[in-house]
């Protein structure tokens, strides 16, 4: 049971190889590879222009890569053809892929008309056909979780930064996703609010979501993050255990870049 148990926790939910992108003459991301596995946490860092941002819209399937593999557990999203060229699969492949992931954005896109509720469990009822009543009280809960009771019948604008942040976290999470992606979840936010959101990841966290995170939250990474990927010139730099790339990093780019953290 326990050497089941061991295998079901290493079974990978996202796997990308060689992932290639342009845009233009300006190649974005340069054969990125990468595995997350079930109850992962992998942090993404590293400078403005390095390629973060793309690399998880092409996850997350807002662009789509030139080249390269995506797979979704057993569900191959695109793989690479005869020519090189990444090729994707129909209508209902997308459709599926697009179930198991969730994805916090950095300016939290909520809709501004909407109220909360309805921004949580309106995708549940467009989506997955849930009843209105059933969605409902799932979002109830999930907002609940993330510390807004109360808060239902509100629009965005009545909210700070900080809340409407966690009701986007709950609004990914309504839909049960295997894989939940978060954009620098606190650029938006000043100190305050940011502690606000990164404790609600850090809870996620240790309830084995898995979890990929574009950040530049250092000492949350090396806290919260299971691996650690730094990203420079769209290719992967230096890559392994969170705590260990922060605290002891072996390339130079990597000490470079940490430097003004590591000397705090």
């Amino acid at each position: 049971m326990t050497d089941m148990a061991e295998r079901n926790a290493q079974k990978p939910v996202v796997t990308l190889t060689d992932a290639r992108k342009s845009f233009g003459d300006n190649q974005v991301l340069k054969g990125i590879s990468l595995e997350v596995c079930t109850g992962d946490v992998l942090a993404i860092i590293g400078p403005s222009g390095g390629g973060k941002s793309t690399l998880l819209r092409c996850l997350t399937l807002l662009d789509r890569l030139d080249g390269g593999s995506l797979s979704y557990g057993s569900l191959a999203v695109c793989a690479e053809g005869a020519s090189g060229a990444a090729v994707y699969g129909g209508k209902e492949v997308i459709k599926e892929a697009k179930t198991r992931f969730g994805l916090v954005f950095q300016d939290f896109n909520l809709f501004p008309h909407y109220t909360v509720l309805k921004n949580v469990a309106d995708p549940l009822v467009s989506v997955l056909k849930m009843p209105k009543e059933e969605a409902d009280v799932r979002g109830r809960e999930l907002l609940a979780k993330m510390g807004l009771d109360g808060k239902e019948d509100m629009v965005p604008c009545e909210l700070s930064g900080g809340q409407q942040q966690r009701v986007a976290i709950a609004r990914a999470l309504a839909m049960n996703p295997q894989v939940l992606y978060f954009d620098e979840p606190t650029s938006a936010l000043d100190p305050e609010l940011t502690r606000e959101v990164l404790r609600v990841i850090r809870e996620l966290a240790a309830e084995h979501m898995t979890m990929v995170i574009v950040t530049h939250e250092m000492a949350f990474a090396r806290d919260v993050a299971d691996k650690l990927i730094f990203m420079d010139g769209g290719a992967v730099v230096e890559r392994g255990r969170a705590s260990q790339v922060i605290e002891s990093p072996q390339h130079e780019r990597t000490r470079a870049f940490l430097s003004g953290y590591l000397s705090d």
